[in-house]
């Protein structure tokens, strides 16, 4: 479903000189995120990124902000928390998602003004959902045939998210005076790459598993035809929920999405330009040990061996949903986010 766009008085933030560097960011629930805020300081317990709490406390107690990064999903606004998941899209709310470090790692690289486009609805697929024109159809008249749509338009149901996520994109970009006032139209604007995460959805077809990896192919380039920027960097979030170890014989399903997903690293077009990086390892230990003890970890069992008091405050400090929703932890969204910053820095040569 697309998002209304609105300004706030914070997104009038003086543009830094030079071209709007443009990230797009898309997919489903977790690139829409579902860490509370109040999970972020359990970041600060962690022994090894624990130093990253400063960069998003820097005071102890308020979340950092940037005004050199504007952020369009729902609101337009400067780069802050609440552009995660929430009910109502025309206010920000309580959690965030990757953009919140993605967006700091991108306003450290760049002195031009960064904007961060954000498409993420939830429960959706690439298979159907997000299936690239260039894909074809997937063989299935009820889903390739058209039937009448929202807006009473004949469309099928295939690729209804792939041309929302063009339309919202398009029409961020037509109007970015309107959204952003300090926007430079002198300056223009360059779109410099693009994050995918996405594929929960894509592990009940089989076809739509099987078939992940040359989606993927044809969803990078038919947006870079589509935005007609053909340099445009990609970075592939590979799916991670439940951690390293749920993949193989523990899960086929999520195997096959996964691997789908690290094929492009394999494919000698995308040397250099596209990367689709692990987000498994990201994910808490001892979260991971806790939440699904029993049958990821066998050694302990939470009926003879249950969650003491003290484990269970970890996972109130640490956690805010459900697995699937790596399991609503700031922690994990900050190292995510940073990641795909990470990454994409690399594949455009920036220093960082």
């Amino acid at each position: 479903m697309a998002m209304a766009l609105t300004v706030t008085n914070h997104a009038q933030a003086t543009q830094a000189p030079g071209p709007l560097k443009v990230f797009i960011l898309a997919g489903q629930s977790n690139m829409d995120g579902h860490g509370h805020i109040r999970t972020i300081d359990f970041l600060g317990e962690d022994k090894e990124h624990g130093h990253l709490l400063k960069l998003f406390k820097p005071d102890g107690i308020n979340p950092m902000t940037r005004d050199d990064v504007w952020v369009a999903n729902g609101p337009c606004d400067i780069l802050r928390t609440g552009f995660g998941g929430r009910r109502d899209y025309s206010r920000l709310g309580s959690k965030i998602g990757p953009e919140y470090a993605f967006g700091y790692g991108m306003g450290e690289a760049f002195e031009e003004q960064v904007l961060l486009i954000k498409y993420a609805p939830g429960g959706q697929s690439i298979h159907v959902n997000f299936r690239p024109p260039s894909a074809g159809k997937t063989g299935n008249p009820k889903l390739d045939e058209p039937v009448e749509g929202t807006d009473g338009l004949q469309e099928p149901v295939i690729g209804r998210q792939y041309r929302a996520l063009v339309k919202s994109v398009h029409s961020t970009l037509d109007n970015l005076k309107t959204h952003f006032p300090a926007y430079d139209e002198k300056a223009g604007y360059e779109i410099v790459g693009l994050v995918w995460f996405q594929g929960f959805n894509d592990m009940f077809d089989a076809t739509g598993r099987n078939q992940y990896g040359s989606n993927l192919v044809h969803l990078i380039h038919d947006l870079r035809a589509e935005f007609k920027a053909p340099d445009m960097k990609v970075v592939v979030g590979v799916m991670g929920v439940n951690g390293p170890i749920n993949e193989g014989s523990r899960n086929i399903k999520q195997d096959a999405v996964r691997e789908g997903q690290r094929s492009i690293n394999h494919l000698p077009e995308f040397d250099g330009n596209a990367k689709a990086v692990e987000t498994a390892p990201l994910l808490h230990q001892k979260v991971l040990e806790l939440r699904c003890a029993g049958w990821l970890y066998p050694g302990r069992d939470a009926k003879t061996n249950p969650i003491t008091d003290e484990e269970k405050a970890l996972l109130n400090r640490a956690t805010s949903a459900q697995g699937y929703h790596y399991f609503g932890s700031a922690r994990f969204m900050i190292l995510a986010g940073k990641t795909f910053a990470d990454t994409m820095l690399e594949l455009i040569g920036e220093k960082h």
